[in-house]
């Protein structure tokens, strides 16, 4: 394909704002490799079970789009976009931010079982190194 050609038939795809076919062909063989990586991780324990949840149901929801064509084209007039696949990047960064706030929710409360561990292990070193001592078992006489 010629350069004038490539544009013509983009600035055909942008005046239609319509998602070709080759981009649905894409988005659906990219799910599918999504998909497969996280069973893979899965499988492998890499990836513990809560998190590929989330990872699968937004590969179930971008199945959907690429399965159905004109949904994105659909949603996207009713909610006018009007460049309709700019919406598969809208929910996706929309995607990505909630991903972002749950995992800043999930480090919040790995710290603060982190420092309630370290308080727990500093006073039963103190407790154990009191009923080590000798001494002070004498003082408590």
């Amino acid at each position: 394909m010629n350069t004038n050609a490539f544009i013509a038939f983009a600035s055909d795809q942008i005046q239609s704002g319509k998602m070709s076919t080759r981009a649905h062909i894409a988005l659906a063989v990219l799910v599918i490799a999504v998909l497969v990586g996280i069973v893979f991780l899965v499988r492998r324990q890499h990836l513990k079970t809560k998190y590929a949840m989330l990872w699968l149901s937004i590969g179930v929801l971008l199945a959907v789009f690429a399965a159905v064509p004109g949904l994105l084209d659909w949603a996207g007039t009713q909610l006018g976009v009007y460049y309709q696949p700019i919406l598969l990047v809208l929910l996706g960064l929309g995607l990505l931010l909630l991903i972002v706030i749950h995992f800043s929710y999930e480090l919040t409360r790995s710290e603060e079982r982190t420092r309630t561990l370290a308080e727990e292990i500093a006073l039963l070193q103190d407790r154990i190194a009191q009923l080590e001592s000798p001494t002070s078992n004498d003082d408590r006489s």
